[in-house]
Order: structure tokens, then C-alpha cells, then sequence
């Protein structure tokens, strides 16, 4: 089935709009499961509407949804099959506009094929007599995404010359592995890239080296996102040397030399935070190639799921505190909820007298109305662990390792994490390993959601409700840290990490807990 026909198209001489909202509902299953649950609602909302007018029911423009089945099946106008349908039409859509979780093709195709089962009943019982109705049929999926030609080239060229120079080690144990190739699996020389990254091209800086994905190419370099080099970068944008990755030299040595009064000092802070951003943008790909046809909003390494509701949330005073100027000159743009709200909140730093912290306030602030939004069940069903536990002002544990004591302190969780992380790769203990298996959260293992990991999604699929990120000291390759969570809980974590690398440790704050 092309983009040009599609099935309800027999629906157009009875109801051309409800025909073409069917269209667009058909051509979202596979490209926002999301979308198409929470407009399938309306869909079928409307088609109650019909079903009362042609019944002579008064009409409330007040009555919802669930009260319109409701009132249509205590009359004895709806079938069993189609009373059921209508009702996991109806659930499926509610969950799809408050719930910030990851709504599957299965959920939208279980949708769809209800919604077959309603247009049926509606039109066979008040449509016109000569009216037919076709068979049931399956969406078809639209073409996967695949590589860019210029991207599909690179790789083709780079395999090409693997093939022609082959590493030297590849050469000494070739005939090793052939004599092995009879009894062995075939090996695969290169795991598959997601398209878009594939490297084409590296920076360098003093011996050290970063790999630009392809869908990095010709990003805009936000100088907000960079904290300590922002005004390096804006004096390098103003002389056209750094406002798009395609403008960085391949190497960053001198680069601070192309503006007065900056020094070698800020050529590295830059290629430092270059890294940071780079895994940055590969987290965010990987969340919206998962989820597609989600909207998002992006602070830094953080993330916010925007449904439907949250969108509806009026930006004013009394939702959004301590933030009065940035409100007032959000609406002065016309800006007046958070639907209206750029994907990268950090832009909003451009307003007069608006700074990070601000915008880091706006985002504090959005991820408690995502949860107000989503109800108190769905807040319990994401922190199961909250309880009012005390509040300590420092959090510490003393370690011991190799006959030598230290403390490691922090004045919030994420603060502690970070300076114990740190502590055991000075210390060159394998916490390497256990990050790539996924450090679960809390003093066992028995529960669903990490505490450090590879990637910010948790074992039940769920992302990051609040995460940090940090950059291994030895392998440079970021972990990211769930921070949604209670200091005991942090504690308890980092006495469970510490304690199967073989230190020793103390934690005074739980004592009695």
C-alpha cells in the first residue's frame, strides 16, 4: 500500500474527514505509535458523535468520551464486540497522552485493528445500504531508514581498503584462521553501524583523537551547551572558525590563537567538553531512533518525554516559579505553553537576564508537572523507592584499599557518585566491567532500573528519568548515572559497587537505618 492510497479510502463517499484522519492515522503506526493512539481517541470520539446524532440524542458539547460509551451502551446501541473495542481504543489513547513511557508498533496495531472492528459496526449499521466494507488488512511498514550516500560511500571506501591492506596482525594469524574456518563460526569483521554513525572524519588534541559520526557532520556547536569554553566559542563563531563541526580544524592545537586573550588552556576545556557533546548527541539519537516520532526536550545530558498533557501546561507565574523574567519574555515571543518550547531548553539562555541556571530551573520544574501530568500512579510506578527519608547536608563513606584509608563525600548523590567513580579508576579497579553489564540500583540486584550504565535506558526499557554523565578517566567513554533517587538508596548503591571491587568500607549514615 503506497503513501498515495490507503484503506479507509471507501470511507471517503460516507465521511471524507473521517476517511483522511483514518489516513493519517495509518501512516503514523510505524513512524509514532504514540501519535496514532492518542488521535485514534479522537477518531473514534467523533464517530460517537455521529452515532448520537443519528440516534436523536441532545448533545453536550461537556460530554466526554468514556461518558458518551458509557450512556450509548446503557441504551442498547453498541454491541458487546464493539463496546469492548471502543474501550481499549479509549484506554490505549489516555495512556498514550499522559504516560511518558515507550508505546510499541504491537500497542498502535492493536489499536488499529479495533478501530477496523468499530468503522465496520458504524458503517454497516448507519451507513447507506449499498456500503461495503473490505476485508480486514494489516499496515504496511514504510521502508527502513538506511545510509545516506555520501555515508554509504565512506563506509564502502573504508571496507574496500581493509580488504586491500589488511592489518598486520590479520596477516600473521590468516592462516591460523583458515585452518580454524571448518570448525568455527565466521567471524565478523565489522559489527553494523546504525546509519549516521559511521566516523568521517577526527579531531585531535596533543595525542588524543575524537571520531565525528556522519550525523554529526555540520551540527551547530550551541555554545551554551559548552560550560566552560562558552565564550571561546562565541568569539571563534564571530570570526567564522567554529559555528558548525564541518569549521574545526582536525587538529585543535592553536585554535585559541584565531581570538585574542584565550590560551592553549582553552583548546583543551574545549576538546574535553567536545567529547562530552559528542556522546551527548549519540545518546540523543539513539533515544529518538528508539522512540520514534517521540518529542523530547534536552538539557545537557538530561531528557524530559513531552505527552500531550505536559504540552497543554500553560507557561505562567503560578505553574512555572522563581523564573518571572524568562516567563514574561517567553510570552512577550507569543511562547504561552510548554508545547510551544524549543527541544533544546538551553536556547532559552538567549533572553536578557536568563542564564543556565534558569533554564535549569524551567527543566527542574517540567519533569514534576511530566510526573503531576502522568498521575500519582504513574509517579509511584516510577519511583518505587521514594520515602521521606531524612535529608543529610554532606553524604560521605570512609574506604579502605591496600592499608589505606580515604573518604569519599558529596553534598547530593549525583556529586558523590561522581567523586567515588573517580576515586576507583585512580585507583585502577574494574568498574569498567561491571558498567558494561549495567550497576542495577540499590544494595541488591534484584530490582529494575540501573544506577550507572553504557546507555540511559533501564532494563524494563524505560530512560533515564535524571541522569549525569561521567567520562572515564581510562577508557574515555561516558557512563551515564540514573539520579532520580533517594541519598540512602545512593548509599546503599555505591556500598554494593565499592564493596565487589574489594574495598572496604563504612557508612555511618546508615547505621540504624
Amino acid at each position: 500500500m503506497n503513501h498515495n492510497t490507503y484503506f479507509y479510502q471507501f470511507l471517503e463517499p460516507f465521511s471524507r474527514e473521517l476517511a483522511l484522519l483514518a489516513k493519517e492515522l495509518e501512516h503514523s503506526i510505524f513512524s509514532s505509535p504514540r501519535t496514532m493512539l492518542t488521535h485514534s481517541r479522537v477518531f473514534i470520539e467523533n464517530i460517537l458523535q455521529q452515532v448520537a446524532k443519528h440516534e436523536g440524542m441532545p448533545e453536550d458539547s461537556r460530554t466526554g468520551l468514556k461518558e458518551r460509551l458509557d450512556l450509548l451502551n446503557d441504551q442498547g446501541y453498541l454491541i458487546p464486540e464493539t463496546r469492548d473495542a471502543l474501550h481499549l481504543v479509549r484506554r490505549l489513547g489516555n495512556q498514550a497522552a499522559h504516560d511518558a513511557r515507550m508505546f510499541r508498533y504491537s500497542e498502535a496495531l492493536l489499536s488499529w485493528e479495533s478501530l477496523y472492528s468499530i468503522v465496520k459496526w458504524y458503517v454497516e449499521v448507519y451507513g447507506p445500504v449499498e456500503a461495503a466494507v473490505p476485508e480486514y488488512q494489516d499496515p504496511t511498514p514504510q521502508s527502513e531508514k538506511v545510509y545516506d550516500m555520501t555515508e554509504l560511500e565512506i563506509r564502502l571506501k573504508g571496507l574496500e581498503e581493509l580488504l586491500k591492506n589488511p592489518p598486520a596482525q590479520q596477516v600473521v594469524n590468516q592462516a591460523r584462521e583458515e585452518s580454524a574456518a571448518a570448525i568455527a563460526a565466521p567471524v565478523t569483521v565489522e559489527a553494523q553501524e546504525t546509519p549516521g554513525f559511521t566516523p568521517i572524519r577526527t579531531i585531535a588534541y596533543k595525542g588524543r583523537s575524537l571520531d565525528i559520526p556522519y550525523f554529526l557532520r555540520d551540527a551547530f556547536l550551541l555554545p551554551q551547551r559548552f560550560d566552560k569554553s562558552e565564550t571561546f566559542l562565541i568569539r571563534l563563531g564571530a570570526e567564522q572558525e567554529a559555528r558548525i563541526m564541518s569549521e574545526l580544524p582536525s587538529n585543535l592545537e592553536g585554535l585559541h590563537k584565531n581570538v585574542k586573550r584565550y590560551s592553549e588552556k582553552n583548546d583543551e576545556q574545549f576538546f574535553e567538553e567536545l567529547a562530552i557533546f559528542i556522546e551527548e548527541e549519540k545518546a540523543r539519537r539513539n533515544l529518538t531512533i528508539k522512540r520514534p516520532g517521540e518529542l523530547f526536550f534536552f538539557y545537557k545530558a538530561n531528557h524530559i518525554v513531552v505527552t500531550n498533557e505536559l504540552k497543554k501546561v500553560p507557561l505562567i507565574a503560578e505553574e512555572f516559579t522563581g523564573i518571572p523574567s524568562l516567563i514574561r519574555q517567553l510570552n512577550e515571543d507569543q511562547i504561552y505553553n510548554v508545547g510551544q518550547l524549543p527541544m533544546e531548553l538551553v536556547i532559552l539562555a538567549k533572553y536578557a537576564n536568563v542564564g543556565t541556571g534558569t533554564v535549569e530551573k524551567l527543566f527542574e520544574q517540567l519533569k514534576t508537572k511530566a510526573v503531576e501530568t502522568a498521575g500519582q500512579q504513574h509517579e509511584d510506578d516510577f519511583y518505587p523507592e521514594r520515602k521521606a527519608y531524612k535529608k543529610w547536608e554532606t553524604l560521605f563513606v570512609n574506604v579502605m584499599l591496600g592499608g589505606k584509608a580515604s573518604r569519599i563525600e558529596g553534598n547530593s548523590v549525583p556529586s558523590i557518585w561522581k567523586d567515588a567513580l573517580n576515586w576507583m579508576e585512580n585507583n585502577h579497579l574494574p568498574l569498567h566491567d561491571m558498567v558494561k553489564q549495567g550497576i542495577i540500583l540499590g544494595s541488591t540486584d534484584n530490582g529494575k532500573r540501573y544506577a550507572v550504565a553504557l546507555e540511559p535506558i533501564h532494563p524494563d526499557k524505560r530512560p533515564f528519568t535524571q541522569q549525569h554523565t561521567y567520562v572515564s578517566t581510562l577508557t574515555g567513554e561516558v557512563y551515564y548515572l540514573e539520579t532520580k533517587i533517594n541519598p540512602k538508596s545512593g548509599l546503599e548503591t555505591l556500598g554494593k559497587i565499592l564493596t565487589r571491587l574489594g574495598v572496604e568500607i563504612e557508612i555511618p549514615l546508615l547505621d540504624g537505618e
